[in-house]
C-alpha cells in the first residue's frame, strides 16, 4: 500500500472523528480543493483559509452524513489516491436529503495532500434538496 494511500485513510479516520485540525494539518498549505461550479460551495478553494471558507458555505445549507469510504491508489506517480464516498445531504432550510457517491482524486505529496478534486455522483439531486 502506498504512502499517499495511508495518508488518505488517515485524513478520513480524522474526519469522520471530528478532528478537523487534526486532517489540516494533513494539508499542505497551498491546498486546492475544486468542487462542483453549481453547487453554491463549488469553485476552486486555495490554501487553508479558502477550505475553511468552503466549509462554512457548505455548513450553511447542509448537514451530511459520510459512509462506506474506499481509498485506493491510482496512477503512476505513486502520488494519485482515488475515494469513494456514499453521502447524504440533508438540507438545512427544506429538512430534504439527498444520498449520492462521491468520488474524490486528491493528490499526496511529501505526506500532505496538495490538491482534491471533487465528483459528486448527481449534483441536481443534492441542488433540489434546497428548494
Amino acid at each position: 500500500m502506498s504512502d499517499a494511500v495511508e495518508v488518505v485513510r488517515e485524513l478520513s479516520a480524522r474526519f469522520q472523528a471530528g478532528d478537523r485540525e487534526g486532517a489540516f494539518a494533513l494539508f499542505h498549505p497551498d491546498i486546492r480543493i475544486v468542487q462542483p461550479a453549481s453547487l453554491p460551495h463549488g469553485g476552486t478553494h486555495v490554501g487553508h483559509d479558502g477550505v475553511m471558507a468552503m466549509g462554512t458555505r457548505f455548513a450553511e445549507h447542509w448537514d451530511r452524513t459520510i459512509t462506506d469510504p474506499g481509498i485506493a491508489a491510482y496512477g503512476d506517480h505513486g502520488d494519485g489516491v482515488v475515494q469513494v464516498t456514499t453521502q447524504t445531504w440533508t438540507s438545512k432550510a427544506t429538512g430534504r436529503s439527498a444520498t449520492v457517491d462521491v468520488v474524490e482524486l486528491l493528490t499526496v505529496v511529501d505526506g500532505l495532500v496538495t490538491e482534491i478534486r471533487v465528483f459528486p455522483q448527481d449534483t441536481s439531486s443534492l441542488g433540489a434538496t434546497l428548494a
